[in-house]
């Protein structure tokens, strides 16, 4: 037994070898998992953990789409709008998302952990498949991989040390490296897998490829606008830095062929009242130091790649496309070309981690596996942090409770009353409309003070006048209210107690409309 020992080592290492992406997955899938097994379990009494640690306004943004697709929707609207539209806008992911809710028995939670570890998968197919493009060996690709998904800077042991604000530990704050987006946002990890799939189809040339890339980046387009962009100035870069210009034209020509699509998300965004505004929503770009902290270390890997050339012309032109990648990259930190910029370096980590294990591959493994310990403290730390039971992780029971009491109650354009973070939960928990939650909305800092003064110093008589002119079907308002909430709405309200929830003590209670259709909007 003891003599079989080593054979079965090798056979392991052997496996592994050949095998990587499954190996990596696995790990990551697991570890990515772990934090939202383990916040419920440990919710204080009367709280409830919110489904997600970062991006929580996002994540039930993305969840109001997802819950249409789970009442058998294609076409989003916006629950946003508090006017009815028409549904036009398509996201692959978030319809994913819903339908798979619907399977899972209306769980949106789970159905999004079960999508973030498939488009985990996806990431590292797309990932190996780079490295194997690049010219990086069989042997090196498993450190690789992991190298990609963990890697990053510091910024996890600066903030957990205190030297540095979560807010400015870019590595560890926002979608630069894949590491947050394979544990915090799968959004993220499925814009930059696509990314990555549609710029090595482009890359083949041949018309299987061009058609390969064309429906991954119309895909690309469907789930992140953003990346699109990213994908045509990348290739387009790309083909100038590996191409002769005679080429040029030839080669962008069938990148042609995501027009039908840009066309749609520039109708979208731009055009459609029901969604132009997020063009101009407010986004705050990190300063020029923070950047460089969060980036700094890999690119000094990434500096490595310069010094071992590979003889293969494919492999020279593969590199080429990520270094366009990253000059795309500092071209949109040194111009900003628009004021939502930052969205644009998502998953920026990810040719930079390609090309510094390029160049890392050449050492020992020694130095290979330091490497990956020194640029991977982030994740470590981050998903320490999340194991932890911190306050900010969970909302009180009761307000959680009150966007699901409403999903038999809530017809499509419906809309709710309440304080902003529950009207997050009922947007992406309920067919329901809230008046007030996600702050992309341009009116979203005036309906916050009106709600506000609804909930503290308007008479009931003024109450009832909000509720009138807004066309609102139900309200949240305290348990105490009664069963006809005369005493906050004034009397003859026509709204009625429909629901309570919360525990003794800590209950809130749904009103809605007992008869007739809502009033019209006051002139």
């Amino acid at each position: 037994m003891l003599d079989a020992a080593p054979e079965c080592v090798q056979a392991m290492k052997a496996s592994l070898v050949q095998r990587p992406v499954l190996a990596v997955w696995l790990l990551v899938a697991t570890a990515t998992t772990l934090p939202y097994v383990v916040a419920p379990l440990q919710a204080p009494p009367g709280q409830a953990f919110q489904g997600f640690f970062f991006f929580v306004d996002d994540h039930y943004l993305y969840l109001s789409y997802a819950q249409q697709a789970e009442d058998g929707a294609f076409l989003f609207r916006n629950k946003l709008v508090a006017e009815p539209h028409r549904a036009s806008l398509v996201n692959l992911e978030w319809w994913l998302v819903g339908r798979l809710s619907r399977i899972l028995g209306r769980n949106p939670f789970a159905a999004y952990r079960v999508v973030g570890a498939l488009l985990a998968l996806v990431f590292l197919i797309a990932v190996h498949r780079w490295l194997r493009l690049a010219g990086l060996p069989r042997a090196r690709r498993l450190w690789a991989l992991l190298l990609v998904c963990l890697g990053g800077s510091f910024g996890g042991l600066l903030y957990a040390t205190g030297l540095l604000e979560p807010r400015r530990a870019l590595d560890m704050a926002t979608g630069l490296f894949p590491a947050l987006g394979l544990l915090a946002n799968p959004h993220f990890t499925a814009g930059t897998a696509l990314l990555l799939l549609a710029l090595e189809a482009f890359l083949r040339g041949d018309a299987r490829g061009n058609l390969t890339g064309i429906l991954l980046g119309s895909a690309l387009a469907l789930v992140r606008p953003y990346d699109v962009v990213l994908l045509i100035l990348v290739r387009g870069l790309g083909i100038v830095f590996s191409r002769p210009a005679s080429a040029w034209f030839r080669e962008a020509l069938p990148m042609a062929g995501l027009l039908p699509v840009i066309a749609f998300d520039y109708w979208a965004f731009y055009m459609n009242p029901a969604f132009a505004f997020y063009a101009r929503a407010p986004y705050a770009f990190p300063r020029l130091e923070d950047l460089a902290l969060a980036l700094g270390p890999a690119v000094l890997a990434a500096a490595l790649a310069f010094a071992a050339p590979p003889a293969d012309r494919g492999a020279v032109t593969a590199r080429r496309h990520l270094i366009a990648w990253l000059v795309v990259g500092a071209l949109v930190v040194v111009l900003r070309p628009v004021h939502f910029s930052l969205q644009f370096l998502v998953g920026i980590g990810a040719p930079l981690l390609i090309l510094a294990s390029l160049g890392l591959a050449r050492f020992r493994p020694a130095v290979l596996w330091t490497s990956l310990v020194v640029l991977g403290t982030t994740p470590i730390f981050t998903l320490a942090i999340l194991l932890q039971p911190l306050p900010h992780w969970y909302t009180a029971e009761a307000r959680l409770l009150a966007a699901t009491a409403l999903q038999p109650l809530c017809a499509p354009d419906d809309l709710v009353l309440a304080p902003p973070d529950i009207g997050l939960f009922v947007g992406g928990l309920s067919a329901c409309k809230p008046w007030v939650s996600h702050p992309s909305h341009p009116d979203h800092p005036a309906r916050v003070a009106a709600t506000e003064a609804f909930y503290g110093r308007l008479a009931p008589a003024s109450r009832a006048a909000l509720l009138d002119r807004e066309r609102i079907r139900h309200v949240v308002l305290p348990q105490d209210a009664g069963e006809i909430p005369e005493g906050w709405l004034g009397v003859g309200t026509p709204f009625r107690r429909s629901a309570a929830v919360g525990a003794p003590g800590r209950r809130i209670a749904l009103y809605s409309r007992a008869t007739g259709p809502s009033p019209g909007r006051a002139p």
